[in-house]
């Protein structure tokens, strides 16, 4: 378990987004003289926070004017008399040499439940975004100049998506370590096709379902999906960036180097099937070498069964029979600390090979909010709350 301590406290994941390759199609270029506001759904509490920043993919420095975070109010406010200003290294202005994440400074704010972070970065000169975090489903607000420590949106006239340069946010807790599970896999984890700023991924449904159901046992997740993410390719080998390294490239990255990990949910294996023509062997081969590298690491792994993805762009009978052996060998092995049957959770029962219309977001491979909450439903909780395991 990776555990920073501070003073009399923990540095525990709160959020979490997977960094990725630059992606023309998808993001925005450069920013110059701007301020952008990206919004955190916290999944940890505590009176001081720390944001990490990452500069992986910039073949130069990145620098930030100004950097502030608030508690969120509505479209793009913030609470007013929240925000707080964010150093690095006692510097106000921050940069992030080429290739490096960095944590910020200690910043005294309090984030409770119910209450999102907005973080306001102001870029000066014209930088290039050569890494970022893909998700449709996650406003941010763009204003000219820098207009960090507004807490109306006034100025916020443009509204794109995803994240820039922001990889993740702890907070200092104290007692007793809470348990991080880190929900790692692709677009389905990352809950692309899920309802625009409602927060309706299954990492976050499974959230709040936890807080609902044992509030006396906190439990942060971790969402580490990646859109087009496979087990054994890295995005550019199948000409989509926004793809990411593959699993067993970013495990150290986006797994291993989190405070307070405990456990990983995994699912992935789709994309490996219909985007990297991987056989089941193949599939299984890079699951069991996963397993033994999580496993080494003192985690406990749960794996995911494959979904359906009948009538899906890339999907061929030959293709669903792979998914097939590779959800049987799942079900069987024990390589794994358990299993958690997404498969049935979504399949259609007249029509295994296929979402359940209800869940089915209309591409017949991502579900909609109802699927991501079929998800978080049909995770057993007896994996996670356990007298010995708290």
């Amino acid at each position: 378990m990776n555990q920073h301590k501070f003073s009399d406290g923990h540095w525990m994941g709160s959020w979490f987004a997977s960094q990725t390759y630059f992606d023309g199609n998808f993001a925005v270029e450069r920013f110059e003289d701007q301020t952008i506001r990206m919004i955190i759904h916290p999944h940890a509490f505590g009176s001081k926070i720390r944001l990490k920043f990452s500069n992986l993919y910039g073949s130069e420095p990145t620098v930030f004017g100004t950097v502030t975070a608030a508690l969120a109010a509505k479209d793009g406010e913030t609470v007013p008399g929240t925000s707080r200003q964010v150093a690095l290294n006692g510097q106000f202005s921050i940069v992030i040499p080429a290739g490096e994440e960095v944590y910020s400074d200690p910043v005294d704010l309090q984030v409770n439940e119910h209450v999102d972070v907005a973080v306001s970065v102001y870029v000066p000169e014209s930088t290039r975004t050569s890494t970022w975090h893909f998700s449709p489903p996650s406003s941010t607000y763009v204003a000219e100049g820098n207009h960090t420590d507004d807490s109306s949106a006034d100025f916020f006239r443009k509204k794109i998506h995803s994240y820039y340069w922001l990889s993740g946010m702890e907070v200092l807790t104290q007692g007793e370590p809470l348990r991080v599970i880190v929900a790692l896999g692709d677009s389905i984890t990352e809950g692309s096709t899920s309802t625009p700023d409602a927060n309706h991924r299954w990492p976050d449904i499974f959230f709040e379902r936890l807080r609902r159901e044992h509030p006396a046992h906190p439990i942060s997740v971790l969402n580490a999906g990646i859109v087009g993410n496979q087990i054994l390719k890295k995005g550019p080998e199948v000409s989509l960036p926004i793809g990411g390294e593959s699993v067993l490239s970013r495990l150290d990255r986006d797994l291993f180097s989190h405070s307070g990990v405990t456990d990983v949910i995994f699912l992935e294996g789709i994309n490996d099937i219909g985007l990297g023509n991987a056989t089941a062997n193949q599939i299984i081969d890079g699951m069991r070498e996963l397993a033994a590298q999580v496993r080494e690491n003192g985690l406990r792994i749960f794996a995911a069964t494959l979904p359906p993805f009948g009538g899906a762009p890339y999907y061929s009978n030959e293709k669903e029979l792979i998914r097939q052996e590779v959800n049987r060998w799942i079900l069987t092995n024990e390589v794994f600390d358990g299993i958690i049957d997404f498969n049935t959770a979504l399949a259609d029962p007249k029509h295994p090979e296929k979402l359940l219309p209800v869940y089915d977001f209309g591409d017949h491979l991502h579900p909609c909010d109802a699927g991501f909450k079929a998800l978080a439903d049909c995770i057993p909780l007896s994996l996670f709350i356990k007298s010995d395991l708290v």
